[in-house]
């Protein structure tokens, strides 16, 4: 059975996918804190990690706007809903 191209061109990555890139991110920024991390990955993929996490930060401060992600940050995006009355029907 052939495969189609398009059921892999998703701008979305598979969910296992996901799940190891966000490992391997984690123990490429910090081995100790995440060494657990270790034991999920592939012995193949655990050497790219520290590559992989460098290249997300040099991505990272090359292209966002540091001082608008401040802002972000620095935002309340969902203030405390006791701190004003809810209104009522």
């Amino acid at each position: 059975m052939q495969t189609r191209v398009a059921a892999f061109s998703s701008d979305h990555g598979l969910p296992q996918e996901r799940f190891y890139n966000l490992l391997c991110l984690a123990f490429g920024a910090n081995r100790v804190e995440f060494a657990d991390a270790e034991s999920f990955l592939p012995p193949t993929r655990t050497p790219s990690c520290p590559y992989e996490y460098r290249t997300l930060v040099r991505a990272f401060s090359a292209h966002i706007d540091q001082k608008m992600a401040k802002r972000v940050l620095n935002t309340n995006w969902l203030p405390d809903p006791e701190s004003r009355p809810v209104p009522q029907k």
